[in-house]
């Protein structure tokens, strides 16, 4: 074991071993002390190739234009349907387009009043889009579907005409993600099909929501005009007049 004296004595080594170098760069020459200050001093000229290699890694966190598009049309959608005086409205934004192996994703996050999106894609799907992140003031994200027949009771007021609407018919979530590939994952939700054809629908321009088709949500045949029993599908209603399209 150490004792006392002997760390006494390795601490003062080391301090003394501190002082000498730092005596040697300030007045060394030009031996083999100054070339190390030459050596250390010089690494700030490596620095912008450093900077200039990150900005070439962001500059290749990109998503493909067809996705680009989509997503400024989705925004300007979802803006529109916002406000007084929209209720019980539905509007078309361009859903995502199939391209290769693209990994493009949409969340939608509730916070502070407001809905915050976040685009991710590149390698992996990984990387955060800064250009096209986004604030909706006074947005809440929500779903036709839901564990409380949400989506049966939404189908049978607005697609079979039924008279009395029954409570509730949407269901407001946290957050949720848009996939390119045609899923939608809300929170509390298992992911889920998102045929929805590009319909959105708000209840009170406040609260917009998405279409998840299949198990708890709409059936995707009601989302096309050509599908199998058309005269429910929501294509057919708003061309008929039956439904109201945000105006």
């Amino acid at each position: 074991m150490v004792d006392a004296t002997e760390l006494v004595k390795i601490f003062a080594a080391i301090v003394f071993g501190v002082l000498i170098i730092i005596a040697l760069f300030v007045y060394g020459g030009e031996g083999i002390v100054g070339k190390v200050k030459e050596a250390i001093l010089g690494a700030k000229d490596i620095l912008p190739e450093v900077s200039v290699g990150l900005e070439e890694q962001k500059a290749e966190v990109t998503i493909p234009d067809e996705h680009k598009t989509q997503i400024l049309t989705l925004q300007k959608t979802i803006e529109f349907m916002l406000g007084e005086g929209r209720k019980d409205c539905f509007a078309k934004y361009s859903k995502f387009t199939d391209v290769g192996d693209a990994s493009t994703s949409l969340t939608f996050t509730l916070r502070d009043g407001k809905t915050l999106l976040t685009v991710h894609g590149g390698a992996g799907g990984k990387q955060v889009i800064d250009e096209l992140s986004a604030e909706f003031q006074g947005m809440k994200p929500c779903v036709i579907a839901g564990e409380e027949d949400e989506a049966a009771h939404f189908e049978s007021y607005f697609l079979e005409g039924e008279e009395q609407l029954i409570y509730p018919y949407f269901k407001e979530v946290n957050s949720l993600t848009v996939f390119s590939n045609h899923k939608i994952s809300p929170s509390g939700f298992d992911k889920h099909d998102l045929e929805d054809n590009g319909y959105l629908f708000t209840p009170d321009g406040e609260h917009i929501c998405f279409f998840p088709t299949g198990r708890d949500g709409i059936a995707e045949k009601e989302f096309t005009q050509s599908a199998f029993f058309s005269k429910t599908s929501i294509p057919v209603r708003i061309k008929e007049g039956k439904l109201n399209l945000c105006s």
